[in-house]
């Protein structure tokens, strides 16, 4: 594997947006089964481990709410927010959740489910009803009075990555080597660009999916070289396909392969480090430098862009790094470049193919 020099830059976070389909009409109603919480200072716990979320659980009317977007991809669902209608649509394998702001009226899949609350927006965050949205995507909420807290339990958010019932999961935080099938330049690229990337696989077993699977990478941001300012390229990865063709979606990031950045568990699995000093969770960034690349780490604010955040350090930006200047390049990620892709959350799939047994060599 080719070694890439890093350059970490703290720069602020970028939030993207997007449009989402309504789901079919409605059928056969059904009630929602009532939760009450009486305190504000009731907590919740996911899997036994305290729940973080952006703002505190709100009880309303005896009804806790969460943060929309924390509650559903800590759930591991996928979550758009649609600001026409004010309206969200969440996936989570396949059953599909829909809610609206102050609208009593949900979708799970057809069927109708009437909320004792409505999802409501307070002090600019998305709220969204945690027993309602737990039950839907098949978690079991209890409530402990006597400690004050709400107990959430999702088996399948498991992080063991063994197999159950004919399910792999793999868990958040695991990295999947990959390499790309065409090539990536910050020269033609632009944003909602897709691209493909096969799964690295020299024997069977030694990867988190069986050889010949591809994950989806989609362009997010792009910033051309100028005079002044080496090229470059964000991606994220949304989706995957298994051999036979299946296809389901996952939440990936880039990261590099270093040992800086990763590390081979006893188990066998390579896991992104846990990294807690400021500017860890930056977004990682694809900068032109030489003929090719290096992996930078960028944080950018509410109201940024990457293109600002690149150039705002100037054209010399790697030569000060590297202790000599160099001219401003491309981002250039030629086909056939190993990556790695840091799964944000986990990913369960049917094993098909016996695969468990082939990665029982390499996953003790």
């Amino acid at each position: 594997m080719m070694k890439r020099r890093k350059l970490t830059v703290i720069l602020g976070l970028a939030l993207a947006s997007g449009s989402v389909a309504m789901l079919p009409a409605t059928i056969s109603p059904v009630q929602a089964a009532p939760y009450y919480s009486s305190d504000s200072s009731a907590t919740v716990q996911l899997n036994g481990q305290p729940l973080a979320t952006s703002i505190p659980p709100v009880v309303q009317n005896g009804r806790t709410l969460v943060p929309m977007r924390d509650i559903f991809e800590a759930l591991g669902a996928t979550v758009v927010w649609n600001a026409g209608d004010r309206s969200i649509a969440a996936q989570k394998e396949s059953t599909r959740v829909w809610l609206q702001i102050g609208n009593k009226a949900a979708r799970v899949d057809d069927r109708q489910v009437w909320l004792d609350e409505a999802p409501t927006v307070t002090n600019g965050s998305t709220l969204v009803p945690l027993r309602f949205v737990s039950e839907a995507l098949g978690a079991q909420v209890a409530w402990d009075g006597q400690r004050r807290i709400v107990d959430i339990t999702d088996n399948a958010a498991g992080d063991s990555g063994q197999q159950v019932a004919g399910m792999i999961t793999v868990p958040k935080n695991a990295v999947v080597p990959v390499t790309t099938d065409s090539e990536l330049t910050s020269k033609t690229a632009r944003a909602g660009d897709e691209f493909w990337a096969t799964v690295k696989s020299e024997r069977v077993g030694d990867s988190e999916f069986p050889p010949g699977t591809r994950l989806k990478g989609v362009v997010t941001q792009v910033t051309p070289k100028t005079k002044d300012q080496s090229g470059a390229i964000s991606v994220k990865f949304t989706g995957m396909q298994l051999p036979n063709g299946h296809r389901q979606s996952i939440q990936g990031s880039l990261i590099s392969l270093d040992k800086e950045d990763v590390e081979q568990t006893s188990s066998g699995r390579i896991i992104a480090k846990d990294k807690k000093q400021s500017g860890a969770n930056a977004t990682t960034v694809l900068i032109g430098a030489g003929a090719g690349y290096v992996l930078g780490h960028v944080l950018l604010d509410q109201n940024s862009v990457l293109s600002a955040a690149i150039g705002a350090l100037g054209g010399y930006l790697f030569g000060k790094h590297q202790g000599d200047k160099v001219k401003p390049q491309e981002a250039v990620v030629p086909a056939g470049t190993e990556l790695g892709v840091r799964l944000d959350r986990a990913v369960r799939y049917e094993d098909d193919y016996g695969y468990e047994t082939s990665r029982q060599p390499y996953l003790q």
